[in-house]
């Protein structure tokens, strides 16, 4: 015979089981997230290192409104898929953020909250979403003002203008794992992860050929760890010491075709410092020129200096920009005018554009490179620009058939200075005297072909406070629009 207590107690464990069973289900299928000591939490913050915020550059705001955050542990899921967790909800009450509000000496610029009750592990994509222009209603006051929708630029000195968005607001702007550090935001159970997304609002910004902005997103994200993940520095005057504020600072890589490409962008702060993170692993090349004008309105242009091979993890010491000409001497840029020109199938086609100003320097123990250098007064690093059919300036006039671009870049009218970081240090020469020569390659991710290919013009010799022009047009087809 069956003992009635052993009997009772069997019972009684079974229903206690169904019912934690049913609970779990319960939960699973729920949309609340609720802490555990098996769940996780994300606190996400948002940074951008403003290349176009820089005294006398052309932005002095950039006003974005943020609704929410989301990630997936799936790369490829799409938008209307299951598996989605939210980071951040503003949906209630949108956040709107000066993207060029604090200089680029910190990896925070603003925290939009934190969530808890995460499923742990790794986060491989990560969608931001924005307030649409024409929604009915927003933050308030409202920094664009009115009839310039939620999202705006303000050019220097001038007055709001609506930031045209694309269809990112409704399906989130993505951030894939190859934007992603490391590939994902990893989340263990019962612990916290600090998640900061990089906009970088001054490469996300088209200036069209109808006068009107667009927002062509740019954004990374990664885990903030800024001892391990960053590279950081300070600018100074080689003359006189002092710290160089607005300098435009590049951190570049080969691709395979030996170029040097821009990856991230900033400028110095009012004491010379910039940071950069979160970053991939890999060693980077930094490239750094500045234009200033002081208190009695005497110009002075710096070189590029170039830092090659600094790994991850360096706070480099000061670095020196030679100035071209020693204060109370003022000194002037030099100007490569050209033109681009885009069609497509049926002929002109507008299309986005990226010039890049590139110079030659070597790497110790290394071979020629060709570097990407800092352009003034550029929107974004390097500059994109939208080709039309009615260029400004007008002059030349776009071929037969054709869209186009003139355009007309501002750089350092002297050699580089190079260096290469080794065994915890850098050590520059200084720049080679003679003549000064630029290269300007043409890409575009909305063409197929370009006549030259490459879309690129050589042997450029510029001389300070003049203007070279270039007779190559760079003639791009297969165009679609953007």
């Amino acid at each position: 015979m069956r003992n009635p207590t052993v009997w009772r107690l069997a019972i009684w464990s079974l229903l206690i089981g169904m019912l934690i069973t049913v609970g779990l289900i319960i939960s699973c299928g729920s949309s609340t997230q609720t802490s555990s000591p098996t769940m996780a939490s994300v606190t996400t913050s948002i940074t951008d290192p403003p290349s176009c915020g820089a005294p006398g550059g052309p932005f002095q705001n950039v006003w974005v409104t943020i609704t929410k955050v989301t990630a997936n542990l799936s790369s490829t899921a799409a938008v209307t898929d299951s598996g989605w967790v939210t980071l951040v909800d503003l949906s209630n009450n949108p956040q709107q953020i000066d993207l060029l509000s604090l200089a680029s000496t910190t990896c925070v610029l603003t925290q939009l909250g934190s969530t808890s009750g995460l499923p742990p592990g790794n986060y491989q994509q990560i969608r931001l979403y924005l307030l649409a222009n024409d929604a009915s209603s927003g933050p308030s006051p409202n920094n664009c003002g009115s009839g310039n929708g939620f999202n705006c630029v303000v050019p220097t000195g001038g007055a709001p203008q609506e930031l045209l968005l694309s269809s990112e607001v409704q399906t989130g702007i993505k951030i894939p794992p190859g934007q992603i550090t490391g590939g994902a935001i990893s989340v263990s159970a019962g612990q916290s992860a600090d998640l900061v997304i990089d906009f970088d609002a001054c490469s996300s910004i088209v200036h069209q050929g109808n006068g009107q902005y667009r927002l062509k997103p740019t954004l990374h994200a990664g885990q903030v760890a800024v001892t391990s993940n960053s590279i950081s520095g300070t600018v100074v005057d080689s003359v006189s010491k002092n710290p160089i504020s607005g300098a435009a600072v590049l951190l570049e890589q080969v691709d395979s075709t030996g170029i040097d490409r821009v990856v991230r962008s900033g400028i110095t702060g009012s004491d010379g410092s910039f940071i950069f993170c979160p970053l991939p692993s890999g060693n980077y090349d930094v490239v750094v020129a500045a234009q200033t004008t002081s208190a009695s309105l005497v110009t002075t242009t710096y070189n590029a200096t170039i830092a090659f091979n600094v790994p991850l993890g360096t706070a480099l010491s000061n670095i020196p920009l030679v100035p071209e000409a020693v204060p109370p001497t003022a000194s002037a840029p030099a100007t490569i005018t050209g033109q681009v020109t885009t069609t497509g199938s049926s002929g002109a086609t507008i299309a986005d554009i990226t010039l890049s100003a590139l110079q030659q320097a070597i790497p110790v123990g290394g071979t020629m490179i060709q570097v990407t250098i800092p352009v003034f007064t550029a929107f974004s690093q390097p500059p994109v620009f939208t080709t039309t059919a009615t260029p400004t300036p007008a002059t030349p006039s776009c071929p037969a058939s054709a869209d186009c671009f003139n355009y007309s870049l501002q750089v350092p009218a002297s050699n580089p200075q190079v260096g290469t970081f080794a065994s915890g240090s850098i050590t520059y020469a200084a720049p080679a005297t003679g003549a000064v020569t630029y290269e300007v390659n043409a890409t575009s991710d909305n063409c197929t072909g370009s006549t030259p290919s490459p879309a690129t013009t050589s042997s450029i010799t510029v001389t300070p406070g003049m203007s070279t022009s270039v007779s190559t047009v760079l003639a791009f087809s297969g165009c679609t629009a953007p």
